[in-house]
Order: C-alpha cells, then structure tokens, then sequence
C-alpha cells in the first residue's frame, strides 16, 4: 500500500531522412525507424518510459544544419517540459555536424533532457555514454565531410567530360531523362538569341528586358520531379545579365573558373558572344566611373511620397565626362515601365530644397515650443531661434561626414512629393544638439 509510485519519463521519437526520394512509399525509412524506437521504448516500460503520441519527422532534410521545422518543434516542446527523453534510430539521424551536436548538448542539459540513440546503446544519463557519444559525433562529422568531398570530386570531373551537372532549369534547353544531357528547345532558343541580338542593339538589360515584356514572352516553364508545374518568371535586368554571361550557351561549362568544352549545342555563336562580352565590359567599366563612392548625408531618410519606395543616389557621365547625381526611386528601377511620378530627382537640387525647408521648419512657432517643451536646453528662445538659424547657414562650409552627423541628429524621414516635402523631425536629436550648441556659446 506504501510502495513509492515510479517516475514516468515521456519520450519523444525524432526521425529525419536527408532525402525526400522513397517518402513517398507507405513504410518508409521515417516509419522504420520510428518503429524501432517504439519497441525499445515499450521495452523500457519497467523504467516509467512512456511513448508521446506526436511524431518529429523530418523527411527530406540534411543534418549538416539545424534549420528542420520537426526539430525546431521538439526543442520547443522541451522548454515547455512536455518531454524528458529523446529516442532517435542513429546518432546522425540528429545530427551530423560536431558544433551544432554540442549546441543540441548544452540546449539539452539545460532543461535536464537525455536521449538515446537505440541502434548504438547510447545513454547520455551516463558519463560512459556521453563519452561514446562525442566519439561517434566527430565520426559521424568525419562521414560528412567524406561525403562532401566525394560530391565535389564527381561534380570536378564530369565538368571537365562537359557534363551539366544539373541545378535550375535553363531557358533555351530541356533535360533529357534518360542520358541527362541538354538538349536544345528551338522555340526558347530564339528567345535567346533574341536576347542577344537586343542587348548589342540597344546596350541596356533594362531596354532588353521591356522588349522581352512587350512581346509577353517570361523566363523558363519547368515541371519539378513531383510533377509540379512551375510557371515562368517575368524577365528583369539580373536575368538578363545571367543569360548574357553564361557559357553553356556557346557549348562550354563554367567550373570554379575554368571552361570545358560541354557536350551540349552551342545556341550562340562565338562571334555574338564576344561581342556582347565586350559591351558589357565597356559598360562596367563606364558604370564603374560614375558610381565613385560620395558621402550621401541623406542615405536611407529620403522615401517616394508616391509608392513608398526608398530614394537612393545614383550618378551618370555625359557629354565631356561632366557628372550628374539624382535621387532615383527604388521601386521603379525594379519595373520595366516607369510608374512612379518621382522616377528621378537632381540631388543637388533636392538636397537646397530640404535644407530649406529644414531652415523654415527650425523657424516655426510649433518647432520651438517642442523644444522648450523638452525641458531646460540652458538657452533662452532668443539663442534656441538663433542657433536654428545658424544651423542652416554653416552647412555649406561643413566636411561630408559634419553633414551626414548632423543630418542624421535632426531628422528621421523625409519623404518627397510631386510638389512638397515632408520632414520628420528628430526632436531628441535637436534636443542634443541644441544643449551642446548652448554651452558653447
């Protein structure tokens, strides 16, 4: 009638498979080896080892890293206290990377959970046990890297035959199932050689991309291995700049900086390819020139009133090299039509107007009494307009980084409009400043 009630342990079952091939089946390898860990889990029922009815599977995920949904649930549940012991088939079934086995570990320790590997008799309860267990880990790390390695070797050597090793579907050929080689698909094939044949007409990925809208024709249509049907992607500038720059489409392959004749048909020839590779290079070298780094004091204030994007500096050389800087809408480069009314704005004049209007701003009766609000600045409203005004007045005569410190002090956004401004104003910022500016007068 006394005799002491045994402690229950609840154990989890974690599987994890690092491919998704054979899922598919009715008893697959997530199935066997739960099934393993039941039966060595109804084996230690004497022991108060009771089996959790939910299931931690992750089918189809590599043990190199620790991002699986099915794992992030368990250690979930584990701060929750649902679960005291872990039961897994084989110790890289956890994990097969040394560092993170020893973040699992503390992670572990911390909220006082063990767990057992059932193949390999392994007991973290004991000290034997988490000895084994670091040996089989920098075993299991040793495999991985071993495996690693192997690919890489396989993916060297048949690049050099001329092998397309795989990876995203490319426009202008299909797979074939059963030699893996590429084929040419004729109708994507005039898709880019027209590609081609623009961007030495026109000499802008932007320009080739809105042709390539205009005629309705989108990126690569593909069916993945499940039979899911992708649709093709609307063609932008860095599509444009891929196709133009990847050698399979003159029958080679690209591997780590070394080219290799493929065993594919060229789709352009070598004489177009060289020169397209020519007026990219010239306008790299062009863009290069115009986009010499400038301190911008503005970066990351000035927003479109229009479609919210962000303004960023931009520069272009025209007509005897002389420079031109503008604040350019983000959101409207990613278009290939121009919608936004605030496309493009002179820098220099934008930057006069804000300071203007930030002149005007430190001028207002709501600006001031903000500031007096704020508490005792050590100054009289008299010096607080006084050293407002000066504000504007020695920007001219400051040094980039000067401007951009103080830009940043008393402001947080600016956002442009077709006809006005609009300032935020930092009044903690102003606040800071005006009390420093006070004491030294």
């Amino acid at each position: 009638m006394n005799e002491k009630v045994k402690k229950q342990f609840k154990c989890a079952i974690y599987t994890r498979k690092s491919h998704e091939e054979g899922l598919e089946q009715e008893f697959n390898s997530l199935d066997a080896q739960r099934e393993a860990c039941e039966n060595y889990i109804a084996s230690q029922k004497s022991n108060g080892w009771i089996c959790l009815p939910g299931s931690y599977d992750d089918g189809g995920y590599s043990g190199g890293n620790m991002n699986r949904p099915a794992l992030q649930r368990l250690k979930e549940d584990i701060k929750d206290g649902r679960v005291d012991i872990i039961v897994i088939y084989k110790i890289d079934r956890l994990t097969r990377s040394l560092s993170d086995f020893s973040e699992l570990q503390e992670f572990f320790d911390e909220y006082g959970v063990s767990f057992v590997s059932v193949t390999q008799e392994i007991n973290t309860s004991t000290s034997a046990g988490r000895m084994m267990l670091n040996i089989l880990m920098t075993f299991a790390q040793y495999e991985r890297e071993i495996i690693a390695e192997r690919i890489r070797d396989k993916v060297a050597a048949a690049k050099k035959r001329g092998k397309n090793c795989g990876g995203f579907p490319i426009l202008g050929y299909d797979t074939d199932p059963t030699t893996k080689r590429l084929i040419v698909n004729q109708k994507e094939a005039e898709t880019v050689r027209l590609v081609f044949r623009s961007y030495l007409k026109y000499g802008s990925a932007k320009a080739v991309s809105t042709e390539l809208e205009l005629m309705r024709i989108r990126g690569k249509a593909w069916t993945t291995r499940k039979g899911v049907k992708r649709d093709g992607q609307k063609v932008n500038n860095q599509m444009i700049y891929r196709m133009l720059k990847n050698q399979l489409y003159i029958g080679m392959v690209e591997h780590k900086g070394n080219v290799y004749p493929g065993e594919h048909e060229a789709i352009i020839d070598l004489e177009t390819w060289e020169q397209v590779q020519v007026m990219l290079k010239s306008n790299m070298n062009h863009d290069s020139t115009r986009r010499t780094p400038k301190v911008n004091p503005f970066a990351g204030m000035i927003y479109c009133g229009s479609c919210g994007g962000a303004f960023s500096l931009s520069h272009t050389v025209k007509q005897k090299n002389k420079r031109y800087s503008y604040y350019i809408c983000l959101e409207d480069t990613k278009r290939n039509f121009s919608t936004c009314p605030i496309k493009r704005v002179p820098s220099d004049a934008l930057e006069k107007l804000v300071l203007k209007e930030i002149g005007a701003l430190f001028q207002t009766p709501t600006m001031l009494a903000q500031l007096m609000d704020k508490g005792d600045l050590g100054i009289s409203a008299e010096q607080l307009q006084t050293v407002l005004k000066n504000i504007y007045e020695v920007w001219e005569v400051m040094n980039p980084a000067e401007r951009c410190k103080l830009i940043q002090c008393v402001i947080t956004r600016i956002t442009v409009f077709e006809n006005h401004l609009e300032i935020r104003p930092n009044i903690d910022g102003i606040k800071t400043l005006l009390i420093e500016a006070g004491m030294e007068a």
